[in-house]
This record gives C-alpha cells, structure tokens and sequence, in this order.
C-alpha cells in the first residue's frame, strides 16, 4: 500500500529536486562563470592544446554520450557553442547525435531484443515494443520529436526503415533544435553575466517541466506509437 503513494510523492518532488540542483551548480559556478563573460577568448583556449583533434574528441563525445555513456544531451550541446561558436559547434554537435543516433541503431539491429532487454530492461521493452512495426520516415521523424532520450535511438534497430533515412530523420527532426542548443551556448560566451543567469534560470524551468509532464508526455507517445503500429499492421 505504500509503494504507490512513496512513487508519486518521488514524481512530483523529482522537478523540483532537478531545479533546486540546476540552482546549486549555478551558484557554484557563479565566478567562473563571470571570467567567461569577462573574456570570451579565455574559455575556448582551454581547447588549444588539442589542436585539430579537439573537433574530433568532441564529435566522438557527441557519440559516446548516446551510445556509450548516460550523459545527458543538452550540457554536450551548449559546450559545443562555448568552445567552438555556433557555426562548428553545430556541425560537430549534429554529425555526432546522427552519428551516434545511427549507431545505436545498428546496435539493436546488430543484436536484437535481448541485447536491448539488457541495456534497456524488460518494462522499457515491453513498453516500446511496437516501435518495431513502424517504417515510416515521416512516423519516425514525429517520434523522434517527442522528447524520450536515447530510446528511439535503439529501438530503431527493431525495425526495418533503413539506417539512411532514420539518419536523415535524426538530422531533420532533432538537428535544428540541437543548433538552437549551441547557439545558446555560442551566446553565453559573450553574454552579460545577469543574462547567464537568467537562461539558467529559463533552463531549470524547463527541466521542472519536462519531469513534472514526463508520464504524460511518455504515455502519449506509447499511445501514438500503438496508433501508428496498428495502421502499419492493417496496411
């Protein structure tokens, strides 16, 4: 009887735990921060020593952060701005999320539902397991819009669209707010301090957003998965 009340107070605490912690790091970083808008060129000579390998090691990060390791996406993408402006962080940020994003395909592909029931879990599994009915490109663009992670990224793999076009999804549907990020990167650089704070603060509301409507949003794209999956199967 407790189980269910202790998982729903952990639901609507959880937003509120991840602003309170985008607040915390704010303040730790406040000084650093503050170098940064001061000069702008100090922060991107940290990437000096690296020379020509410095867009490669962050390509591969980009990578690495969906197939590897549970990294979140976004940090990745506003680094990108900040280290290498707008118009190269984007490139380097795009190319390793379609990249990485066709990987993880080919994984699922590569080794099929167990090897995903292992990294991903049996519930997640059984959740999205009509995801592999779809083939559509313009059905997988609008999945991949919804925000769920890295999921649509393996479980692609299950279907039979080719490795190309979910590519060309990833890149149409997921690349221009991925540019969006690094721009917002790109413009902390040469921000006012006051200004950082502020898109901080914009950021941490979307983070208590998107965690206080995660169920919603996940159980409406399971919903229009199964639609789509249905179509599929009659069609």
């Amino acid at each position: 009887m407790t189980h269910p009340r202790i998982h729903k107070l952990k639901s609507k605490l959880l937003p509120w735990i991840g602003g309170l912690l985008v607040i915390v790091v704010l303040a730790a970083l406040w000084k650093p921060l503050s170098q940064v808008g001061a000069d702008s060129t100090h922060v991107r000579a940290w990437i000096e020593p690296l020379g020509p390998f410095a867009p490669l090691a962050f390509f591969l990060l980009n990578v690495a952060q969906i197939v590897v390791a549970p990294i979140p996406g976004y940090p990745v993408q506003v680094l990108g701005g900040i280290l290498f402006g707008v118009i190269p962080g984007s490139i380097y940020a795009v190319g390793g999320m379609v990249a990485g994003g066709t990987l993880a395909a080919w994984l699922g592909r590569r080794f099929g539902r167990p090897w995903l029931e292992q990294r991903m879990g049996a519930e997640t599994l059984e959740q999205w397991g009509k995801i592999a009915h779809i083939d559509s490109f313009w059905t997988w663009w609008v999945i991949l819009l919804i925000p769920l992670g890295d999921i649509p990224y393996f479980f692609a793999g299950l279907s039979r669209i080719s490795l190309s076009r979910f590519a060309l999804a990833i890149l149409t549907s997921r690349g221009p707010f991925t540019v969006l990020i690094v721009w917002a990167g790109d413009s902390v650089v040469d921000l006012p301090l006051v200004w950082v704070a502020l898109l901080m603060a914009v950021i941490g509301l979307i983070i208590i957003a998107g965690f206080s409507q995660r169920e919603r949003i996940e159980a409406w794209g399971r919903a229009y998965i199964a639609r789509q999956a249905a179509e599929t199967e009659k069609s």
